[in-house]
């Protein structure tokens, strides 16, 4: 099977845009949150965790967490937390290593990428380094990438319909389903062999571009879910 990401992607894009009947979809989320932190007139990631920035920074990932789901289920998230949490994930994710890491692309963890080991251990760390907040809170790959996601735009977000579709696709390529380094670096070798170029999608406002993970990140999911439809 000759899986066509693009299409998955635009129909996934199509419920981005405002229509008769739904005219704030929830799935531009994401690109309030995108669009926050890659505003060309920032220039500084310590901007962001300013006094008088850090709790619009972390209202804005808190409320796209909330809006993707991540305050429901098992994540402890509703009970265990508050806008204290979210100050605190806002400061581990733009001091250290996580501004190093923004600076990178997928392009980084590719198999012949220069420093590839050190860009897949930095990946680990940083997504290590959220379970160091709240202990009650279940610091899931589905969580932690959805964060990721949401600030980086870089790495796909693992939740069930992106697993199901990689599963049912690349079925020989268990890696690809796993929040690391080497994860990204089994998607971009995905990427490569697709040799399909990314749709120009942007977003409504500064008119970003999306970037390659997110476009596959909304394609798998969307393909996820027509499977799981059985359409």
């Amino acid at each position: 099977m000759i899986f066509d990401a693009n299409r998955y992607a635009e129909a996934y894009y199509l419920n981005i845009q405002p229509s008769p009947g739904n005219d704030y979809p929830r799935l531009k989320a994401w690109e309030f949150l995108y669009e926050y932190i890659w505003d060309e007139s920032r220039t500084d990631w310590a901007n962001l965790i300013s006094e008088d920035q850090i709790e619009t920074t972390a209202l804005h990932i808190g409320f796209y967490l909330a809006n993707w789901g991540m305050f429901r289920g098992s994540s402890g998230l509703l009970q265990n937390s508050n806008l204290d949490l979210m100050k605190a994930l806002t400061k581990l994710l733009f001091e250290g290593q996580g501004p190093e890491l923004l600076e990178l692309s997928m392009d980084d963890f590719a198999e012949d990428a220069p420093n590839l080991a050190y860009h897949q251990q930095l990946l680990d760390s940083v997504l290590d380094s959220m379970e160091s907040l709240a202990s009650n809170v279940s610091w899931t790959d589905t969580l932690k990438t959805k964060i990721l996601m949401g600030i980086w735009g870089e790495c796909p977000a693992l939740d069930r319909f992106y697993i199901a579709a990689c599963r049912n696709l690349f079925p020989r390529r268990p890696s690809i389903t796993t929040a690391s380094g080497k994860g990204l670096t089994a998607l971009v070798g995905v990427i490569q062999e697709l040799d399909t170029p990314s749709p120009p999608l942007k977003t409504g406002r500064l008119k970003l571009t999306y970037p390659t993970a997110r476009v596959m990140d909304m394609a798998l999911f969307q393909y996820g879910l027509e499977l799981q439809r059985g359409e």
